[in-house]
């Protein structure tokens, strides 16, 4: 381990030149424009920002973007955001950010501008458009201050003469020109502000393992990130070219998952663990882990269409996440099992929680039935062996708080899907459907049937949002109460009795007061629970589990 003081400059120099890079396992840049603010303010308050973690590897890792021969000498682990801020500051691009129309947009957008005048905080202002405009020059371009000139005489000069203009435009009129210059210099010489880097020449696991237990600006590293870093160097190229692009054509689809949880659906798929440090490092090379990865893709491409055909459109409203890699599992074992079965064992697991707690041990263990399976009915009857499935819904299950309930939000949204529910405004929409096509991120409203403001404090608070007291409704629908008579939206907005018994909900509570609220309550839930047993009946039908 090893200890250097460099100046900012420098750091600037060696990410341009590619004496220094990036880890393919580094996520891109993030920063907002006010973080980057907020370090060149730090710079020029002498304020420490911390130590950057260099990595001097002998062999040859996988370079964010590659586009010649050449291997840096150090990459960068722990700094990614500082380098590339600071590199924006300078109007410099480093040598990773491939991409020049995508570099002078940030420029544009990251335009942080120093206030000659300001003698207090904030120093630096992010430009806007009244700013930009501005004749008078005030408000100087950070990165023109920090490019001056290579040349010292030169640079002073041109500093000279900014200060001179700065007067000569009527600004800073309590200071001469010479007190200008000093201020102006100040921000220049952020350029010579000495860090401190710490470089480690480790094997990439432990590399990665320091990268673990590093915070930085409070976002801790995932496990899958780090696991990035190891699979990008046993497979080149496969990471960048092939599993970032393919989360990203997931979340267009709908389903914004987590690299964790498609890491675990191809190890869940190719050796049934999804501890990542228990899988044998052979799985990564490139010639074990293509057509595991091609059973992962197609698995997800047959879960996303059978999804669609009960309504579900995407990950958001799903109760829970870690049954998906189970499930992943179950479709790449049984391709051409029928659906209806796995959705059955799905809800089941979501409803009782299966992977809440202890969710590694328990999935290994399901992976292993699946696996050990001979046909989709033996595994699925293996995996219900350990919940209490036959236990029927009952009206309890639905007077529960619908916002302490995802399981009982997203049951109450399948059942009213299944019954064709449309919406309640005019444009007669489907629940689930934008005009012919499925919306990948449809978020349902949860309407409260009776208005919370007009039970509140007249009935129960544990009645007033329970789950029967819930309606759908798409997320255009604008449903205005009004306070004084607020059962008369359904008059004013045409909800007519169909729509409402596509929501199990009866013609009569036009006339209920609220005296009848809790029976209307109670009668509603009884409805829902009669028709989620007739709809986990019909998924298991034929099956004997």
């Amino acid at each position: 381990m090893a200890y250097e003081s460099i100046q900012v400059h420098d750091i600037v120099d060696r990410a341009v030149r590619h004496v220094w890079s990036i880890p393919e396992f580094q996520r891109g840049f993030v920063w907002k424009a006010t973080q980057v603010k907020d370090l060149v303010e730090s710079l020029w308050l002498r304020y420490p920002i911390g130590s950057f973690l260099l990595w001097k590897s002998e062999g040859n890792r996988q370079v964010q973007s590659a586009r010649d021969a050449g291997v840096p000498y150090l990459w960068v682990v722990d700094g990614q955001q500082r380098t590339t801020a600071l590199c924006i500051l300078f109007g410099r691009k480093p040598y990773w950010w491939h991409d020049v129309d995508e570099w002078n947009r940030t420029l544009e957008k990251y335009d942080i501008r120093f206030d000659v005048e300001a003698k207090e905080p904030p120093y630096f202002l992010i430009a806007n458009a009244v700013i930009k405009k501005m004749k008078a020059p005030r408000y100087i371009p950070v990165r023109e201050l920090l490019n001056l000139d290579t040349n010292k005489d030169a640079d002073q000069q041109k500093l000279s003469n900014l200060a001179t203009d700065i007067k000569r435009n009527g600004l800073c009129k309590h200071m001469d020109a010479m007190e200008v210059y000093t201020r102006l210099d100040r921000v220049r010489r952020i350029r010579d502000a000495d860090i401190v880097t710490v470089t480690i020449d480790h094997e990439l696991e432990d590399v990665v393992e320091i990268f673990s237990r590093l915070n930085s600006r409070g976002t801790r590293v995932t496990e899958a990130d780090i696991y990035l870093g190891v699979v990008a160097a046993r497979t080149p190229g496969w990471i960048r070219e092939s599993f970032l692009p393919y989360l990203r054509e997931l979340e267009d689809s709908g389903y914004a998952i987590s690299p964790n949880l498609l890491f675990r659906c191809i190890t869940a798929i190719g050796v049934k663990k999804v501890r990542f440090k228990e899988v044998d490092e052979a799985f990564w090379t490139s010639e074990t882990i293509q057509s595991t990865w091609q059973r992962t893709k197609d698995a997800w491409k047959s879960l996303i269409g059978h999804f669609r055909e009960y309504g579900i459109f995407g990950s958001r409203p799903l109760p829970t996440e870690n049954a998906l890699v189970v499930l992943i599992a179950l479709i790449d074992r049984f391709r051409e099992g029928p659906f209806n079965l796995m959705l059955y064992w799905f809800l089941q697991a979501s409803r009782f929680g299966r992977y809440s707690t202890s969710s590694y041990t328990a999935m290994e263990e399901d992976l292993r039935d699946i696996g050990e399976a001979e046909c989709l009915i033996d595994a699925v009857r293996k995996l219900l062996s350990r919940l209490n499935h036959n236990t029927p819904f009952d009206a309890e299950d639905f007077l529960r708080d619908y916002g302490d309930s995802p399981f009982g939000r997203f049951l109450l949204y399948l059942l009213i899907y299944k019954q064709r529910a449309l919406d309640w405004d005019e444009r007669e929409q489907r629940i689930g459907f934008e005009g012919l096509q499925a919306l990948a991120d449809f978020r349902p409203q949860w309407h409260h049937i009776f208005p919370r403001k007009f039970l509140q404090g007249r009935v129960p608070d544990d009645k007033v949002d329970a789950l029967a007291n819930i309606a759908v409704i798409g997320p255009k629908a604008n449903i205005r109460i009004n306070a004084q008579s607020p059962m008369d939206y359904l008059r004013r907005y045409k909800i007519t009795p169909e729509k409402l018994r596509a929501q199990f909900i009866e013609q009569d509570i036009q006339t209920c007061t609220i005296d009848d609220y809790e029976q209307w309550l109670c009668k509603r839930a009884e409805r829902l629970a009669e028709a989620a047993n007739a709809f986990f009946a019909e998924l298991k039908v034929g099956a004997n589990v």
